[in-house]
């Protein structure tokens, strides 16, 4: 327990300070106090004392708050670089990306561009950073404050749009070049963020090299917990693709053996989170609510509610597929009204799912209002792929409204959004989901753009990646577009024909089909 100081008894206390010419090394005594109870403490947090370790974190924020305005205040680059090294990983498992960006830049701003032409070289480095107390050498100083520079990357739903300017992309290909694969420092935070660079430049072959390279590194050079870390990070990226989720289920599944190994409650948690996303897009929903529920119990035994809240609203997802709608309409809608917290990503994942669910049952009007409100959030914050997905969802939902026209038109925004490189790379099915839609628009349409809505789902079928399963949703939408859009040609030959065309197509001359239904 921390007891605080009324603000007057605390100015007499620093005016007595001022008089004894004390103020400036208590001061100092209590920067290098608090610098080093975060260094010593961050290694915990990855290991079976973690609870601990974040209580500690906890009940002492203020005072480490305080450390870093005065480090920062006094320039003192090194003492808030190393602070800030020192708790990054608290403010990752707390959620604290608003904490993690400011303090980062304010430290960021004591010293020079670390990716600009007068950096200094990048060696290997094969301690942490905070490994030892200030002052810091020359190679751990540029790897320092190349650290705080790549925080940015993880804390980027504040601030998306600064990544997706040429100036963004020109700084994403300094940090990529910066930093070769292999590099011992890459494997740890915050050098293993250069991962996330190389995904937001969208280049796929580098991207698989990059992610081989970082648990290959993690291998070489005996880093257990960070290995774990990598392998979980594979898997997460690969989860979503149908033609990786087996490779995925099996990094999961070594990241899970090391972090129980480790006695790591949250690396169990995201471990089992991947695992079960990997199953899902197998289509193995009971599988994938098992790891979810059990996810949820290691991230409630170090009180990780973000994580927590992301979790229930994956799992509340595996429920409806498992027929379970009402319970998980409850956890959704606890997750959205904020009972768990208010973080960006649960909140993102709990409306699209709620709406999805209110869509399948008829409940339309409030479905638009949930994904309506989650593009206002795009305006400022989150990736063109989750804004593409959104407009899928508005146009569905007016497919399923017979608004047809305007879903064929939200159909067509989301197809152009979903051939992003980026998208392409994270989710390569999502283009053959959106032409779905579309043609189902068409077809309600009917008349002279029924022929284009069949050569559309031939498209679709055409143009889904290798491996791809059809989730429920998707084949129900198939489905209904199919039959609509055989009633509306009303000739089986001409069905199969316009079928067969559309099946050769590829994705541009797709998008192509689609301007010119369109104009139409």
């Amino acid at each position: 327990m921390r007891y605080r100081l009324l603000e007057t008894v605390a100015e007499y206390a620093a005016e007595r300070l001022d008089e004894a010419g004390d103020r400036a090394a208590a001061e100092r005594r209590h920067l290098t106090y608090y610098r080093e109870l975060a260094r010593l403490t961050d290694p915990e947090l990855r290991t079976g004392r973690q609870v601990a370790a974040m209580a500690r974190f906890g009940t002492e924020y203020g005072n480490l708050r305080t450390a870093l305005r005065r480090a920062v205040a006094a320039r003192d680059e090194h003492e808030g670089l190393v602070l800030v090294h020192a708790l990054l990983w608290y403010w990752n498992m707390r959620d604290l990306r608003s904490d993690a960006l400011h303090w980062a830049e304010a430290v960021a701003a004591l010293g020079p561009d670390p990716f600009g032409p007068d950096a200094g070289p990048v060696v290997p480095l094969y301690e942490p950073v905070a490994a030892a107390p200030p002052p810091l050498d020359e190679a751990r100083l540029w790897e320092a404050r190349r650290g705080v520079r790549m925080v940015e990357l993880i804390n980027m739903d504040h601030e998306t749009g600064r990544w997706t300017t040429p100036e963004g992309i020109a700084r994403l290909r300094q940090i990529t070049a910066s930093y070769s694969p292999g590099l011992p420092q890459t494997c740890r935070l915050p050098g293993s963020f250069s991962v996330f660079a190389v995904l937001l430049v969208a280049d796929p072959g580098r991207m698989g090299e990059s992610l081989d390279a970082h648990v290959d590194a993690c291998r070489r050079y005996g880093y257990e917990w960070e290995l774990g870390n990598a392998l979980q990070l594979r898997a997460n990226l690969r989860a979503n693709r149908a033609d990786l989720a087996a490779q995925a289920e099996a990094d999961a599944e070594e990241s899970l053996e090391i972090f129980v190994r480790l006695d790591d409650a949250w690396g169990v948690a995201e471990a089992l989170s991947s695992r079960a996303e990997a199953r899902e897009r197998r289509l193995e929903f009971h599988g994938a609510a098992e790891d979810f529920a059990a996810a949820i119990e290691y991230a409630r035994r170090i009180g990780a509610q973000s994580q927590m809240a992301l979790l229930r609203a994956r799992y509340a997802e595996m429920l409806i597929e498992t027929g379970r709608g009402d319970e998980a309409e409850r956890l959704l809608r606890e997750v959205v009204e904020g009972e768990h917290g208010r973080g960006h990503e649960p909140m993102l994942a709990a409306r699209i799912f709620l709406a999805l669910l209110l869509g399948r049952t008829g409940r339309t009007d409030e479905a638009r209002v949930h994904l309506r409100r989650l593009l206002e959030d795009f305006g400022s914050e989150t990736l063109s792929i989750f804004e593409g997905f959104t407009l899928g969802c508005l146009g569905w939902v007016d497919a399923l409204d017979g608004r047809y026209a305007s879903a064929f038109e939200l159909a067509a925004r989301a197809y152009r959004s979903s051939l992003g490189a980026l998208s392409m790379m994270v989710a390569p099915q999502m283009p053959a989901a959106h032409l779905i839609i579309a043609a189902w628009a068409l077809a309600g349409l009917g008349g002279p753009v029924a022929r284009t809505a069949v050569v559309l789902l031939g498209a679709s079928a055409g143009l889904v990646p290798p491996g791809h399963r059809e989730p429920p949703t998707e084949r129900e939408n198939r489905a209904r577009a199919t039959e609509l859009a055989r009633a509306a040609l009303a000739d089986d030959a001409a069905f199969e024909a316009a079928y067969a065309e559309g099946g050769g197509l590829s994705l541009e001359e797709a998008a192509a089909l689609l301007e010119r239904a369109d104009a139409i």
